[in-house]
């Protein structure tokens, strides 16, 4: 029995524990209530946008797809809570944060947390920078260069001289063509953005261009042929005419006269350079059709009147051709398209810009072994210093020499010219004649001492320390017995120009003493300035257009007597002389011009000459600027079969409209001949013309120098000298 209760016992047990085990799992113990225990976590919140680097404020917000979940956030980065910030609405980020957030739910346990990290750069962006296209670099072509930007709406501003670009530069809005080396530098510039960062880009253009060659000046010794080097022909004169105004042409080398030419000195300063090319069959100039700028005008040959189109540069070439180019035009002389026959035109034209240039613009200066002109006769002794100088033989053989300031030399063989002196065997003068002319100077004067008249023409003198007056040009002339001196006082101080007085001197001698004719003609040109006064009959009248300077007598087939004179100003006038008096004739008056020259005109001397039967009165001038080691002086010619003209150069030029054949001009050492004069000489029997200038000798710093050469005449009857 004990055992069985022992077993119901033990039974009940079990039974008991299995119903409290059940009782558990139902969810409750006493008083009959229940508890349930969750079982999943609320979905983890979605932060949008996304974190990131943002450049404006953004608008964050937090969404939970757990229906009914509470969101709790926090933006400092800490881990959020349930006391944490709940999310009702849109949070604006305006600063750099990390927002978290968790989202809670009934019946779930707690999400995991949501993090998102924010940056906002909120400062002005910047335009992005210019791209140059192509890039930088050497090129042998022009670049046509465009410059682009990839910020909307951007505007562009360049500069191409390498400085920095503003908004005040060039706008681009094209392709900028480079054709010369530059920097091209460029900005960009955009609404609600900073400016761009600099783009830049150096671009190095080398186009090939034309040799331009190297200023240089031919020599004045020798004469020269001029072959174009896309021919082959040799420059000439059209039909080898004597006519001015014919054509220069391109001919085949037969050496002939007209294919020779002589480079005379113009302008030789700096920079310049410039000279003339003188023809040596016509003794004209290379000049250019009406001295036009155009191009395709014409080369032609003229008188050396003193205009700029007779005016060339030489520019040599790496090639060792000449580009040849017109001073007054600027363009270049040519073989017009390159023509390799005679008719081709000879014209002037600008040089290409590019490319290797034309070589009909191209000419090789051959110079021959011709001596462009005779050497004067070999001279020697002090007097042979001497400036405008007048000579003429006694009837004793001496050679009587005036210049100048007054000096006057002598010579028994026309080859040693010496001063007079005190002591002179021939013209010594006194110590009373001589003053200060023999102390300071070494040599007597030629009229000494000065003439009362002279008194106040030059104030001080200009002579001398102010002791004597400075005499210019004489020009002395024998007839009945006499020697008459024509010369000029120049009026001092001056500085207009143009007021002298051209006095009459005369002597039983070459070298006197002198008495005074008085004057023959005086000039004012000041119109300013008061014409001084004396009572000596300088009769000076204000406004003259002439300049009573460089004064020549001579007598003409009649036997009538006439002065030449003039300088510049108007040009060259007339005076009829009394045989009886030297000095003006009663009831005439002075002659119209004739002879005036553009480019200025002194010293004219006429020398009547018979040539072939005819009489002739030869014309002679000194053209163009004197008195200096560079002076581009040179001796012209013309003719008249009468005293008064009208006088003519062998071109058929009127001498009053700028004429003058080419007689003498620099060459060798032989700097600036001028001053003129001509007298009869005698060689071997025969009356010989003979030619007496001045020249600034290149080989003994330009000292003003005696040159004699004697004339001969073409059978036409055009002078040469010999």
């Amino acid at each position: 029995m004990n055992r069985l209760l022992s077993l119901l016992l033990r039974q009940y047990k079990t039974a008991l524990g299995l119903g409290l085990f059940a009782a558990a799992l139902l969810g409750g113990c006493g008083g009959g209530s229940s508890h349930n225990t969750p079982t999943h976590a609320a979905a983890t919140p979605v932060i949008s946008p996304a974190g990131g680097t943002f450049t404006a404020v953004q608008s964050v917000t937090i969404a939970d797809s757990t229906a009914g979940a509470i969101i709790y956030y926090t933006t400092d980065g800490t881990a959020p809570t349930t006391s944490s910030t709940k999310y009702t609405t849109a949070i604006s980020v305006a600063s750099s944060e990390t927002i978290k957030a968790i989202a809670v739910a009934s019946g779930y346990s707690t999400s995991a947390t949501a993090s998102a990290s924010f940056t906002i750069n909120t400062t002005t962006p910047t335009t992005a920078t210019p791209v140059i296209s192509p890039d930088g670099g050497t090129f042998t072509a022009a670049q046509s260069v465009t410059i682009t930007d990839s910020t909307a709406g951007a505007i562009i501003y360049y500069t191409t001289n390498g400085t920095a670009p503003t908004t005040s530069s060039t706008k681009y809005t094209a392709a900028i063509s480079v054709a010369t080396s530059e920097t091209i530098e460029a900005i960009a510039v955009a609404s609600g953005y900073n400016t761009s960062s600099t783009a830049s880009e150096s671009f190095t253009i080398n186009i090939a261009t034309p040799d331009m060659g190297t200023l240089t000046v031919p020599s004045a010794t020798y004469q020269y042929q001029i072959t174009n080097a896309a021919s082959g022909m040799v420059l000439g004169i059209s039909g080898q005419s004597q006519v001015a105004g014919a054509d220069v042409i391109q001919e085949t080398n037969t050496s002939s006269t007209d294919s020779m030419w002589h480079y005379m000195p113009y302008d030789q300063t700096a920079g310049q350079l410039n000279g003339s090319f003188e023809n040596m069959l016509t003794h004209q100039v290379l000049g250019i059709l009406n001295a036009s700028t155009a191009a395709g005008q014409q080369a032609l040959q003229w008188a050396d009147n003193g205009t700029n189109d007779h005016l060339w540069q030489f520019y040599l070439l790496q090639d060792g051709n000449y580009l040849i180019k017109n001073v007054n035009s600027g363009l270049y002389l040519e073989d017009a398209g390159s023509n390799t026959t005679s008719s081709a035109t000879i014209d002037q034209n600008a040089r290409a810009a590019t490319g290797s240039g034309c070589t009909c613009q191209e000419w090789a200066l051959t110079q021959t072994t011709t001596a462009a002109y005779p050497m004067p006769l070999s001279v020697a002794g002090n007097g042979t210093s001497v400036h405008d100088p007048n000579m003429l033989k006694d009837s004793n053989g001496t050679y009587w020499l005036y210049g100048t300031h007054q000096t006057i030399a002598y010579s028994t063989d026309m080859t040693t010219f010496t001063y007079t002196t005190a002591s002179s065997p021939l013209g010594a003068c006194t110590t009373g004649q001589g003053g200060q002319w023999l102390v300071q100077d070494g040599h007597c004067p030629i009229i000494g001492p000065d003439f009362p008249s002279w008194t106040g023409l030059q104030t001080p003198p200009s002579d001398n320390d102010g002791s004597d007056i400075d005499v210019w040009a004489p020009s002395v002339m024998y007839a009945n017995g006499t020697y008459y001196q024509y010369y000029s006082v120049p009026v001092e101080p001056d500085t207009v120009g143009g007021e002298a007085i051209i006095g009459l001197a005369m002597s039983t001698t070459p070298y006197g003493p002198w008495t005074d004719g008085g004057f023959i003609v005086s000039s004012w040109s000041n119109t300013t300035n008061t014409p001084i006064t004396s009572s000596y009959g300088w009769d000076f009248v204000s406004g003259t257009t002439y300049n009573a300077i460089d004064p020549a007598p001579f007598v003409d087939a009649d036997g009538n007597w006439w002065l030449v004179f003039g300088s510049w100003y108007d040009g060259t006038h007339l005076i009829q002389l009394d045989p009886s008096t030297g000095k003006m004739k009663s009831g005439t008056t002075m002659t119209g011009i004739i002879a005036t020259r553009y480019g200025g005109e002194e010293g004219a001397f006429i020398y009547p000459w018979v040539v072939n039967g005819t009489q002739y009165y030869y014309y002679f001038a000194s053209v163009n600027a004197c008195c200096s080691a560079t002076s581009p002086y040179r001796i012209v010619v013309g003719r008249s079969t009468s005293p008064t003209g009208p006088y003519v150069d062998r071109g058929g030029l009127d001498l009053t409209a700028d004429g003058g054949t080419i007689l003498l001009s620099t060459h060798t050492n032989i700097v600036g001949p001028g001053g003129e004069s001509v007298f009869t000489d005698t060689v071997n029997g025969a009356p010989t013309p003979t030619l007496v200038y001045h020249y600034y000798n290149g080989n003994n710093n330009g000292a003003s120098t005696l040159g004699i050469n004697r004339l001969a005449f073409t059978s036409d009857g055009w002078p040469y000298v010999q």
